[in-house]
């Protein structure tokens, strides 16, 4: 008997079963012993909710992602995060794991993009590797793992905006569309602008005016909802808190403000830690030469382009190929990407460029065609490059590596 045979036939599969593993127990130890203090924000403001109050408890007060509002404390995130977590918070209190919030957005996007790529004619196990790809070799598994407020909120629109494309690959049920970018806008109002790539596809007339108008109700209703829960804070149906943030100005990217909230100055910035920051040496002394120590590199608190936490999307460069939804998909992601661009700060404290979650999954739309009909071998080593590279980097910007040594905190 060949025992090589079935390898042969299988290999792929082994491959995609260990990683899986790998990913699976790198999750664990992130989830475990690799995080960066106790951040409860999200599952606080879950309390106060259930409590009928919009803003924190003065105890106890985290020292960021909150707004101080003559003296009342709010997250100027949208509320959506705090309301997922109002049944864990019945049971546990406001010790209830806001990271729940990321492991959850990590679930859903895998079956999403699982989904979505079938619906490309990928087989079975090319599309179990698409979504493996984009859960564990994008920026939203070191926002889902970490638990830290804003990459919480964060990591949740991401599911919700596939969800959405989802619903229109197999349904094209407007309500059900709109119902999801929605709910997406209630985490992070940029979002909204994910409707373009609907309205695309309305003036390609894949979709019907009565179907686009569906899709229109639900945003509206939760646009109007965020207003409502703006002025009962703010006195402002447009302020958000962010402007009332107590850290606002905190260095290293507090100096930033000065040149003004959003302001085109910022572009550089952001576009070079989206495509061009690269991880920094780890030195073993840092005040004595330069010599390197185990695993040698780490992530600049600054971010890492996107080659390096998503190497896959080098494909976009090398064998780029226009599909059905590349028009829609990439004006939808240059639409979304805008506001972040344009922000006074690039975001810190971060493994890649976080702020991309909010184009991710149209990013995505705009490959799947240079990957059709089926992964190559060039692919899937990307994926796997792609994956090791963040199960191994997450908490390398505090020098952690939990995969090395569970007991380093």
């Amino acid at each position: 008997m060949d025992v090589s045979s079935p390898i042969k036939r299988h290999g792929r599969l082994i491959i995609f079963i260990l990683l899986l593993i790998f990913c699976l127990y790198s999750t664990f130890l992130y989830l475990t012993v690799g995080q960066r203090g106790y951040d409860k924000v999200l599952s606080q403001l879950a309390a106060q909710f259930m409590q009928g109050n919009l803003s924190l408890s003065i105890y106890n007060l985290p020292v960021r992602d909150i707004s101080n509002y003559y003296n009342n404390f709010y997250v100027y995130f949208g509320p959506l995060a705090s309301i997922l977590l109002i049944p864990g918070v019945f049971f546990q209190g406001d010790n209830f794991p806001q990271v729940t919030i990321g492991v959850g957005s990590m679930i859903i996007s895998f079956f999403a993009v699982y989904f979505i790529s079938k619906k490309f004619k990928f087989d079975r196990l090319d599309s179990l590797w698409l979504g493996l790809f984009f859960v564990f070799s994008t920026v939203l598994f070191s926002s889902s793992v970490i638990n830290i407020t804003a990459y919480q909120v964060e990591a949740l629109g991401v599911p919700l905006i596939l969800l959405a494309i989802w619903a229109y690959l197999y349904k094209k049920n407007g309500l059900l569309i709109g119902i999801f970018i929605g709910l997406a806008t209630m985490t992070r109002i940029t979002l909204v602008l994910s409707v373009i790539f609907f309205f695309l596809e309305l003036i390609r007339k894949r979709i019907s005016i009565k179907q686009f108008t569906l899709i229109l109700i639900p945003i509206i209703i939760a646009i109007s909802f965020l207003g409502l829960y703006n002025s009962r804070r703010f006195h402002s149906i447009f302020e958000t808190g962010y402007s009332y943030n107590i850290s606002i100005k905190d260095l290293p990217i507090g100096d930033n403000f000065k040149y003004g909230q959003s302001n085109i100055i910022h572009v550089p910035a952001n576009l070079y830690s989206f495509l061009l920051m690269s991880p920094e040496p780890l030195l073993k002394d840092k005040n004595d030469g330069f010599t390197l120590k185990f695993p040698f590199i780490k992530m600049s608190p600054w971010g890492a382009a996107i080659w390096f936490t998503s190497p896959l999307f080098l494909l976009l460069l090398t064998r780029f190929r226009n599909g059905k939804f590349t028009i829609p998909a990439g004006l939808t992601t240059l639409f979304l990407s805008m506001p972040v661009l344009l922000w006074y700060s690039i975001g810190y404290a971060q493994v890649g460029y976080r702020y991309a979650l909010d184009f991710l999954p149209f990013l995505f739309l705009l490959l799947i065609p240079s990957l059709s009909p089926k992964l190559t071998k060039t692919a899937i080593m990307l994926i796997i490059i792609g994956v090791i590279f963040n199960c191994v980097y997450t908490t390398s910007i505090w020098e952690i590596y939990p995969l090395f040594n569970i007991y380093h905190k």
